[in-house]
């Protein structure tokens, strides 16, 4: 894993560059200066430019032409056209922060925004290791599972449970879960990281083509204060039930490695 850190000026400039309108899981307002009205887009521009050049991601000159090397290259193109994007969001204050890995080929590239407002932009091994970094990314608890927890239901029932975890009849959960099937400790592990989770967010598996998302899988994830993680995703069936999972980053790292892998290998 390799990481450099950018101003958006920079990624402004590149995204420019290749003439991309969007990019996947990010308003391109981020990649802009704070005060549209006091700079000059091609002021901005033009100060990526340098900045770039100075990095030496931008090799070459004005006159015999620019371009870029051949590492910013692939993650300038898995960014704007990936096949695969993997959206990790938390709650973090008032507040949301991302990390989105963008695929494309054997490129797995990841773009985070610091509170400073600088960009992380990180080169992954492979899907494995982008999945594990959205895992910790959203607080998954590090320790391995102890015992496995899988509970399925209609989404109707999970929709009640969350509102009674929001209303703090807790125990209306528990009651729930244990009839589910859920042992007594299970239910309470999971009421709890629902009702007040320690970290609390989501990752959306994006399918794209053309820079357009194509089909989406949504994984809920939290932990609650004891460090125990719990995953809520929908079946690839629209018929069938919900699913509940204990589970941590390594846990949650296999299931989404496996199930993109899988969906990535399927003919057609």
């Amino acid at each position: 894993m390799t990481s450099n850190l950018m101003h958006p000026s920079e990624l402004a400039y590149a995204f420019s560059f290749t003439r991309a309108e969007r990019i996947i899981g990010w308003d391109q307002d981020y990649f802009l200066p704070e005060d549209n009205a006091a700079t000059d887009t091609a002021h901005w521009l033009a100060e990526g430019e340098s900045r770039l050049h100075e990095a030496d991601r931008l090799i070459g000159s004005p006159e015999a032409g620019l371009n870029f090397t051949d590492e910013m290259s692939s993650a300038v193109l898995a960014l704007v056209d990936p096949s695969l994007v993997l959206l990790a969001e938390r709650k973090e204050g008032e507040g949301v922060r991302r990390l989105s890995v963008h695929a494309a080929g054997a490129d797995f590239i990841g773009l985070t925004r610091r509170p400073d407002g600088l960009f992380d932009l990180t080169r992954y091994a492979d899907l494995t290791a982008a999945a594990g970094a959205c895992a910790g990314f959203l607080g998954a608890a590090l320790v391995p599972l102890s015992h496995q927890v899988r509970i399925e239901a209609s989404y109707e029932t999970f929709a009640d449970l969350r509102q009674s975890a929001a209303s703090g009849e807790t125990d209306k959960v528990v009651t729930a879960l244990t009839a589910l099937g859920a042992s007594k400790p299970d239910a309470k592990s999971f009421a709890e990281a629902l009702a007040q989770p320690a970290s609390a967010g989501m990752l959306s598996v994006f399918y794209c083509a053309n820079n357009e998302v194509q089909d989406a899988e949504p994984f809920t994830v939290m932990t609650n204060d004891d460090d125990q993680t719990w995953v809520l995703f929908p079946p690839a069936s629209l018929d069938a039930p919900m699913i509940l999972e204990r589970s941590s980053v390594a846990a949650f790292t296999a299931r989404v490695a496996v199930g993109v892998a899988a969906r990535l290998s399927k003919p057609g």
